[in-house]
């Protein structure tokens, strides 16, 4: 019978965190390893996981409160019950804010925790959230891995590992099928198809996207930029911000906004190259998503985009918040469709190597077994 794993994510909206968690799950070996998923709120994952016929169960997620003991404690004795219930060897928080009330689970049922930290933070929250201490944690970039490092030394010795986020290869359209969801997206044929693929927030760059779009288009270079996702922290307020600044610019014709879509990787290779601006950015989902689908990507220099990106063999690497930089990249890809060709079919190769999801599930699942010595999971 195969060992249970409780997995425990705050998931206050769908993005690359929840994203990461589905292609883990998908790829366990589920003779080893049973997934089971305590989620902190309704929508888009719970479905997504019911769907797959994983145990999901909602619980509200609470961190330390002393004005609020109450809340705090069921929050940790939620996580705690279904662990009992379940059966589980071994609690894994699947980003930072989710840790500390499954760690406190843990240490109360005596289980193994692992803390995955997907996204940068200072030493204070840090400490915070590792209060009732951790077996392991894993770290989604070397760079992140350094990060925490930096900012709280020893505290991650001997129990700090990299592994990168897998990504699954879709399968790429005909000439033809590519040529339809083109068009369907009023993409005419001598113009270059640019995609910002994710969570619209100021931190991933939008506004040096549009400075950058408008220099292209007043250049007189032929582009198209498809915005695919929304702002899901504030009810699409920056989303409509990005139109309107669009317009007032002049270049409502030249952007097309999709909104926040299910199907991106069925979308992805019809694109001629993708965009990813950040200005933090400790691993990136869109660039991942972006090689597997055979896109050439202008990403910056920043965070772990240089461990996905090589620099001139399957994108470019431009400086963070630099509008002009991110317009000569772009046009280098969207005036040479021989180039952006061999540039996407070599991320796509690497894609397949260094970010296989088989692969990640392996690594993930090779930690465990480190985190429980020389025992299986079976319990």
């Amino acid at each position: 019978m195969p060992g249970k794993v409780l997995y425990v994510a705050w998931a206050p909206f769908f993005s690359g965190a929840e994203q990461a968690l589905l292609v883990l799950i998908d790829h366990l070996d589920r003779t080893r390893h049973e997934p089971v998923v305590a989620v902190g709120s309704d929508g888009e994952l719970p479905a997504l996981l019911a769907d797959r016929g994983v145990p999901v169960f909602r619980i509200n997620i609470r961190h330390t409160d002393l004005r609020n003991p109450i809340a705090w404690g069921a929050s940790v004795f939620a996580i705690a019950r279904i662990a009992r219930r379940e059966k589980v060897a071994l609690i894994h928080a699947n980003e930072g804010p989710s840790f500390q009330p499954a760690g406190y689970a843990a240490r109360l049922l005596g289980l193994p925790s692992v803390a995955h930290f997907r996204f940068p933070e200072g030493r204070a929250a840090t400490l915070w959230r590792l209060k009732p201490g951790f077996t392991r944690a894993m770290f989604v970039s070397s760079y992140l891995r350094a990060h925490f490092e930096h900012e709280c030394p020893g505290v991650f010795d001997g129990r700090a590992d990299v592994v990168y986020d897998g990504v699954a290869l879709p399968n790429l359209p005909s000439p033809d099928e590519r040529q339809a969801i083109r068009r369907s997206l009023g993409i005419e044929d001598n113009e270059a198809a640019v995609v910002f693929a994710g969570q619209i927030a100021e931190v991933k760059g939008i506004w040096e996207l549009v400075e950058a779009a408008r220099a292209l288009v007043d250049g007189g270079v032929r582009a198209r930029f498809i915005v695919i996702g929304d702002d899901l922290r504030n009810n699409s307020a920056l989303r409509y911000e990005m139109e309107q600044r669009v317009a007032a610019r002049g270049l409502a014709r030249s952007f097309r906004f999709l909104g926040f879509r299910r199907d991106v990787p069925q979308l992805l290779p019809a694109f001629d190259v993708s965009v990813v601006p950040s200005h933090v950015e400790p691993l990136g989902n869109a660039t991942l998503e972006a090689m597997a689908a055979g896109l050439p990507v202008v990403g910056s220099r920043v965070g772990g985009i240089p461990e996905m990106i090589v620099d001139g063999e399957t994108g470019l690497l431009v400086p963070s918040r630099h509008s002009a930089a991110l317009a000569t990249g772009i046009q280098t890809f969207a005036e040479n469709q021989d180039l952006r060709r061999r540039f996407g079919a070599a991320g796509r190769v690497r894609a397949s190597q260094a970010f296989s999801p088989v692969a990640h599930a392996k690594q993930v699942q090779g930690l465990y077994r480190a985190v429980l010595g020389s025992r299986d999971l079976e319990r």
